[in-house]
C-alpha cells in the first residue's frame, strides 16, 4: 500500500512543479516586456522633450501662410475704401483694398477668425483714427498685392477707442498677432506709431517705408522677420519683448533705440536674437543705443553695421557666435556692453523711474519701468506655442 502511495505522488508532484516552473518562466518573460516598454516608453519621452526645446527653430516660427506671398484671390472680396467711413469686417475671409480716401478705418471685429488684407493700390490719410484696426481676431494678414504701391498716414492725435476701452496708437493697430507679406510696398507715415501689435508681429515679405514720431514697430510678445526690405525712421526703430531676425533688409535711422527689447509681456524672456539678414542702424547723438535689451543680446549671424553713441547696451548676457558685426566704422568680435545696462543717471526725458539696469536708470518715460536682472536670463523661453497660422 505504501509503495502504490508513492507511486501516485510521485507524477503529481512533478506536474506541480512543471506548473509552477511554467508559471515562473512566464512571468520572466512578463516582466522582460514591461522593462523593454518603459525603456521605450523613456526613449519616447526624451525625444518630445528634444523636439519642444527645438521648437523655437525657423521653421516653427513661420507657417506656410506666413510665407505666402502671393495668396489665393478666388474668394476673395474687393472693397474700396470710402472718405469718412468705417469699413466694418465681421467675418473670417480674404478681402483686396484698393482706392483713395480720407478718415476710413477698416474696422476688424471677428473673434476666433484669420483675417486677411490684399493691399492693391490702396491710399488713406487719416487725421486721428488708426487706417487698419483689428480690434478682435485670431491672426490678420497685411499683404501688399505684386506690383503696388500703398499709403497709409495719420496725422494728428490719435483718439481712444472708448466704447471698447482701447487706446489706439499707430496707423495699423491690431490686439491679435499681426502678419506683414507680400510682394509690393507700404508707406507708412504717423504723428505716433507706424504698425502695432498687442500679440506677435512676424513679417516674411514685403517693402516698408515707415516714418513715425514714437515707433517704427511695436508689439508686446514677439517680432520676428524672416525677410523684407524696412526703411524706418523714428524714435525708436523697433519694440518688443522678443525680437528675432533671421533675413530681410533692414534700415533704422532713430532718435533713442534701434531695437529694444523690454518687458511689454510674460510670454518671452526678453532678448534680442539676430541670426541673419542686412541690418544697418543709424542713432542720432547723446543717449542712444544701436541695440537695447533689458534681457539678453544674441548674435549668430548677419551683417550688421552700428553707427551711434553706444552700439550695445544689455541688462543680461551679451554673445557673438557669428555674423558680421560693424561698430563705428571698425569690426566687432566681442560685444562690449557699453552702458553696463543703465545710463548712469536718470533717462530720457523722463520724470519717473525708468527700467533699472546694472548701471543706473535707464530710459525714463512718464511712467514706472521693469527691474532688469544683471545675470539675465538665457535664451527665449516661451511661456505659450510657438506663433502660428
Amino acid at each position: 500500500m505504501k509503495n502504490k502511495l508513492v507511486r501516485l505522488l510521485i507524477p503529481t508532484a512533478i506536474l506541480s512543479m512543471s506548473v509552477l516552473l511554467t508559471g515562473y518562466a512566464n512571468n520572466l518573460n512578463s516582466l522582460a516586456e514591461n522593462s523593454t516598454s518603459e525603456v521605450t516608453a523613456d526613449t519616447s519621452e526624451t525625444e518630445s522633450t528634444e523636439d519642444t526645446a527645438s521648437s523655437t527653430d525657423e521653421e516653427e516660427w513661420y507657417s506656410d501662410r506666413d510665407l505666402e506671398q502671393t495668396p489665393d484671390t478666388t474668394d476673395a472680396e474687393t472693397i474700396q475704401v470710402i472718405d469718412g467711413e468705417t469699413i466694418s469686417i465681421t467675418e473670417e475671409g480674404t478681402y483686396i483694398l484698393t482706392g483713395t480716401a480720407s478718415e476710413c478705418t477698416v474696422l476688424v471685429n471677428a473673434p476666433d477668425a484669420k483675417v486677411q488684407f490684399i493691399l492693391d493700390g490702396v491710399s488713406v490719410t487719416n487725421t486721428s483714427a488708426p487706417v487698419i484696426y483689428v480690434l478682435d481676431a485670431d491672426k490678420c494678414f497685411v499683404t501688399t498685392a505684386e506690383g503696388s504701391d500703398n499709403s497709409l498716414t495719420v496725422t494728428g492725435t490719435f483718439e481712444a477707442d472708448t466704447e471698447n476701452d482701447v487706446k489706439t496708437d499707430a496707423v495699423i493697430f491690431t490686439k491679435s498677432d499681426l502678419t506683414l507679406n507680400g510682394t509690393g510696398t507700404l508707406t507708412i507715415n504717423s504723428s505716433d506709431n507706424g504698425i502695432t501689435s498687442k500679440d506677435d508681429i512676424t513679417v516674411t515679405g514685403g517693402t516698408y517705408s515707415i516714418t513715425a514720431a514714437g515707433k517704427g514697430l511695436e508689439s508686446n510678445d514677439s517680432t520676428a522677420i524672416s525677410d523684407g526690405i524696412f526703411s524706418i525712421s523714428a524714435e525708436e526703430g523697433m519694440e518688443s519683448t522678443y525680437i528675432r531676425i533671421d533675413g530681410g533688409t533692414i534700415d533704422i535711422d532713430a532718435s533713442d533705440d534701434g531695437l529694444n527689447a523690454t518687458n511689454n509681456s510674460d510670454k518671452y524672456s526678453v532678448l534680442i536674437e539676430i541670426n541673419g539678414g542686412e541690418l544697418s542702424i543709424d542713432m542720432g547723438s547723446g543717449d542712444t543705443d544701436g541695440i537695447d535689451s533689458n534681457g539678453d543680446l544674441t548674435i549668430n549671424g548677419g551683417t550688421i553695421d552700428i553707427n551711434c553713441n553706444s552700439p550695445f547696451d544689455y541688462d543680461g548676457t551679451g554673445t557673438l557666435n557669428g555674423g558680421t558685426v560693424t561698430a563705428n566704422g571698425e569690426e566687432v568680435t566681442e560685444l562690449t556692453n557699453q552702458m553696463m545696462g543703465g545710463h548712469g543717471g536718470m533717462g530720457q526725458g523722463g520724470m519717473d523711474q525708468g527700467n533699472m539696469g546694472q548701471g543706473g536708470f535707464g530710459h525714463g518715460g512718464r511712467d514706472q519701468g521693469n527691474m532688469g536682472t544683471p545675470d539675465g536670463v538665457s535664451g527665449a523661453t516661451e511661456q505659450e506655442d510657438t506663433p502660428s497660422a
